[in-house]
């Protein structure tokens, strides 16, 4: 996919099972789609001369994304079409045409970045989740994992860890997915025991107690941060050094963050639309 990027100087609007696929701060990186209503749209399908869409997993992109034209290609198939993109390319070259522009970066990008990064710029408790997300990817990023329950911190981390490397981070689609984030964590623990990871949830139900419990008994400490209102309310510094100790030893902490930054990332890509949106004023994983 890199290399098909490359060759035809184009950017990908990737979905969240698929962040890292590119460095966030790769001219290739559109942005992360799927989430809420408007994304594909302000992601910049509609009016696109050709949409090229591969491995694309319907219960991440519920919302209408076939703006433009579309031809499909299996994942198998991309590093055949990175050849002739290649070739076509080299072929222009020589033609004496010239060089494709620059890749332009589509309104979704431009006003998640403008919510995310006033959120940075917030270092007093209670954080702005962006803010703690912020966090995650500068102390686990590209060596460790982060996992989130469907949810309010798993919408978080699914719109704004800033992702170096396919496998940072780990959001299920299933909305009924509770423990998914303890487990997944467990899993990445066991393959690899020095690797840092870390479950993110909004509540720890049944399942995922299931899995600290399982876990324990291993013996693999398992690092686990509730987002919750009612929770401990800390500053940037503060956060920062909790979370390391919290993944040097293992167990479960509370953190309070700003509800408030909600409303700001909906006015900028519209409603929620992962996991069937928010239910009670917060985002819960909706059973059916």
């Amino acid at each position: 996919l890199r290399a098909l990027a490359a060759a035809a100087a184009v950017g990908v609007l990737n979905t969240w099972g698929a962040k890292g696929v590119f460095d966030w701060r790769s001219p290739h990186h559109l942005g992360t789609a799927g989430l809420q209503a408007r994304d594909f749209e302000l992601g910049g399908l509609t009016g696109a001369d050709l949409i090229v869409a591969t491995g694309v997993d319907p219960a991440e992109a519920t919302a209408d994304w076939r703006l433009a034209p579309v031809v499909e290609v299996h994942p198998s198939a991309l590093a055949r079409l990175a050849e002739l993109a290649r070739s076509d390319g080299l072929a222009r070259r020589r033609a004496g045409e010239h060089p494709a522009e620059e890749i332009e970066r589509p309104p979704l990008f431009a006003g998640l970045a403008r919510v995310t990064q006033a959120g940075w710029a917030r270092a007093g408790a209670p954080l702005a989740p962006t803010r703690v997300t912020r966090t995650y990817g500068e102390v686990l990023g590209g060596v460790g994992l982060v996992a989130a329950d469907p949810g309010t911190a798993g919408f978080w981390v699914a719109r704004t860890v800033p992702t170096t490397a396919p496998g940072d981070v780990f959001v299920s689609a299933d909305a009924a997915a509770e423990g998914s984030a303890v487990a997944a964590a467990v899993v990445a623990r066991l393959l690899d025991p020095d690797r840092p990871v870390l479950a993110v949830v909004d509540e720890l139900g049944p399942a995922g107690r299931t899995c600290v419990d399982v876990a324990a008994r291993w013996g693999v400490p398992i690092a686990v941060e509730r987002w919750h209102e009612d929770a401990d309310a800390l500053d940037a510094e503060a956060h920062r050094r909790r979370l390391q100790a919290l993944l040097e030893r293992g167990g479960e902490v509370a953190l309070a963050t700003d509800p408030s930054q909600l409303a700001e990332v909906v006015a900028v890509a519209g409603r929620i639309t992962a996991w069937g949106g928010p239910v009670g004023g917060r985002l819960r994983a909706s059973r059916t």
